[in-house]
């Protein structure tokens, strides 16, 4: 299939990989943290050999995988976990669909139209920030209602997503001037994404989860936008499908909802009857839902110290919120969870509502997770759900990420026994098998042969990459991790194959087979980390890392600085290259290996600066010889910002030693800093010769 040169565009494929990091939707992404981070590895070369596969046609999707998370009205909404490179290619094409509409639809933004706005080619983020749209779309309809039009309606579209024709989507893609084969090749990818997991491949749906699919779905949606609304004393406005439209009479109203009737059954779609009703407003700000973070006075402040507030009042605002454990305000109520502390009557309480509305179970999951130490009383009660859980197997997944590290220790025996029963990696949701995997890997429950047989053999290609990334943080036998590793780098698809090379970079181990027989990404992750030749011979992967984190060619003789150690310290600089854009705490915590492996380094060269204890890098930084302050002043301003902020780190210490406050994750913007003092040090080091 011929896809247009728009499409594989370097340019274009950076952007599209840059917007998926920066989405949003925290939860998308967390499924895919350690995936991202190891893309970013070699995400230059990945890329490019993404680009070529797509110019010359031999890129195919991998199939989805899918989990299914409960709604409140019991059913199950389905969510779609793609490969990271099928995220790139999907998020490109959602690129030249933006450029291509953003003119036709900018008129109606914060008129008409208020969710999954086209943010630019140059803004960090795809969409416009979805608060200020939010906002946004509640002003406008108090302003229709202060206006005199007291008559109000919603108009709710069922299953949106997973109702969508393909055929219908590419008419209106040919409407906004998209390329027929780019068009062509979406549609195919899209069935291959939203087939079911009886391998059934669908002419409709798109998959939810995917940051991009929200500006594709508008494509359809804005079908619904251009019919003369205010024409008929109508004010129309649309968050994503939720439609809401105020009139001064029952009448006009009726009219329109006739007419969005039709319109949405001319594209394939039906509204949802039980949801509309046509009514008299009295009370505008109760008919409008609340924003995520709604005002709340016993919580002052965005970003407050949960430890500082009032929780006695926070428990109270719970249970006023939740009276006979029925909640109508979920919104609110998961806003003030959030800032609550675990406490045993809490607790118990949250058992009776999760009972009665399980779509809740994430907040309750998270929650939990707080408490340094669960009680033995709450252990047994969270792991019994977790076994007689028979309706949402994401539920039992929530529960099972609470409690890594914090079940109570006279429960672990029990809960080992009864969960290892659990564990069938071959026909459980893709979420639950990750989940008790971990945990399992967590407790050293699964023996070698289970733990390569569930790495090799998942059906989901992001099981399999998931255990394998979880087996590399938490076993350290070298003979099954190159076991598991030899088979991943042959894996028929992508991300586990990177997660394959990425095991054997970190090991600094060739793996044991020919790059002809292992997939090509996994090769050219082999390659950053120096242990695959070139024609031209091996590389090195810290020059190549150094250049793809700084935006400058560097190309110093880094094996005569470190001679002995530079294999560990190539392996950590291109490890720490995947967390620059993903983890700013894994990053601060990888640089300041790296930093100790360069001062060790630079001490051996220079014996006058007396001798240095390799893993005692705060000793050096906070008592620097003299010559090291005169000779690499920018290199030792590095070590010591790097290391002094690691203390503050959740990764490092439960408390900052010097203010008793308890340690948490680096901030982001530091990355950004401690460039600029890695691009200092790396001139400094070329200067002096050493490499």
């Amino acid at each position: 299939m011929k896809i247009p040169p728009a499409l594989y565009r370097i340019e274009n494929l950076q952007r599209a990989w840059r917007w998926i990091r920066s989405n949003p939707d925290a939860m998308y992404k967390a499924y895919f943290s350690e995936q991202y981070a190891a893309f970013a590895v070699a995400q230059d070369s990945l890329l490019r050999d993404f680009g070529d596969r797509l110019r010359r046609g031999a890129y195919s999707p991998a199939p989805a995988s899918k989990i299914y998370l409960p709604k409140p009205s019991g059913i199950l909404r389905p969510y779609t976990l793609l490969e990271v490179e099928d995220q790139v290619a999907l998020q490109a094409a959602t690129n030249i669909i933006a450029e291509h509409m953003f003119p036709r639809v900018r008129y109606h933004y914060r008129q008409r139209v208020f969710g999954h706005m086209y943010g630019g080619k140059s803004s960090i983020w795809f969409y416009r920030k979805w608060s200020q749209g939010y906002s946004a779309y509640n002003k406008a309809a108090i302003e229709a209602y202060e206006s005199g039009k007291v008559y109000a309606a919603s108009f709710d579209l069922t299953a949106f997503y997973d109702s969508i024709d393909h055929r219908v989507l590419s008419y209106f893609l040919h409407q906004f001037g998209v390329d027929r084969d780019l068009v062509s090749a979406l549609c195919d990818w899209l069935s291959a994404w939203t087939g079911t997991d009886a391998q059934i491949l669908l002419g409709h749906g798109i998959p939810q989860g995917p940051l991009s699919s929200g500006l594709i779905a508008e494509t359809v949606l804005s079908h619904l936008d251009d019919h003369g609304w205010s024409k008929i004393g109508v004010v129309y406005l649309r968050y994503v499908d939720d439609i809401r439209l105020f009139a001064k009479t029952e009448f006009l109203l009726r009219q329109a909802l006739i007419r969005l009737d039709h319109l949405s059954k001319d594209i394939g779609l039906f509204p949802q009857s039980s949801k509309i009703s046509i009514h008299r407003v009295t009370n505008i700000r109760a008919e409008l839902k609340s924003v995520s973070q709604p005002i709340e006075t016993v919580i002052k402040g965005r970003q407050v110290d949960k430890k500082k507030l009032d929780q006695k009042r926070i428990f109270r605002r719970l249970m006023e919120l939740s009276h006979r454990y029925n909640i109508e305000d979920k919104t609110r109520f998961k806003y003030v969870l959030a800032n609550a502390l675990p406490n045993a009557s809490l607790t118990n309480r949250l058992w009776h509502i999760l009972d009665k509305s399980p779509e809740l179970y994430e907040s309750v999951a998270r929650y939990l997770a707080r408490s340094s130490r669960l009680s033995r009383k709450t252990s047994r009660e969270v792991i019994r759900r977790i076994k007689d859980e028979k309706l949402y197997p994401s539920v039992s997944a929530a529960f099972l990420r609470s409690i890594v590290g914090t079940l109570h220790p006279a429960e672990r025996r029990r809960a080992k026994a009864g969960l290892k029963k659990m564990w069938a990696p071959k026909s459980r949701q893709p979420d639950f098998t990750v989940a008790l995997g971990r945990w399992l890997l967590s407790e050293s429950a699964l023996t070698d042969r289970q733990i390569a047989y569930a790495c090799a053999s998942s059906r989901s290609s992001w099981v399999r990459s998931s255990l394998l990334l979880a087996v590399d943080a938490n076993i350290q036998n070298s003979t099954l991790r190159n076991l598991v590793a030899n088979s991943a780098v042959t894996d028929v698809a992508v991300d586990p194959a990177i997660a394959g090379a990425l095991m054997f970079g970190k090991d600094g181990v060739k793996p044991g087979i020919n790059t002809r027989q292992m997939r090509r990404q996994a090769a050219l992750m082999l390659k950053e980390f120096g242990l695959v030749r070139r024609a031209s011979g091996r590389i090195c992967g810290i020059n190549a890392s150094l250049s793809g984190l700084l935006g400058i060619t560097v190309t110093l003789n880094w094996r005569a600085l470190f001679d002995s150690t530079y294999r560990q310290a190539e392996r950590q600089i291109v490890g720490c290259r995947g967390y620059a854009s993903t983890d700013a705490t894994a990053w601060v915590q990888g640089l300041d290996v790296f930093n100790d492996l360069l001062l060790d380094a630079i001490f051996r060269t220079n014996p006058t600066f007396g001798d240095y204890q390799l893993g005692n890098i705060g000793g050096c930084t906070g008592s620097p010889p003299a010559g090291l302050t005169k000779y690499f002043p920018k290199t030792l301003d590095l070590a010591r910002e790097v290391h002094d902020l690691r203390y503050r780190s959740y990764l490092a210490h439960p408390k900052v030693r010097r203010t008793k406050q308890a340690t948490g994750r680096i901030p982001f913007r530091f990355i950004r800093k401690s460039k600029i003092l890695l691009h200092k040090a790396v001139r400094e080091i070329e200067r002096s010769g050493l490499a």
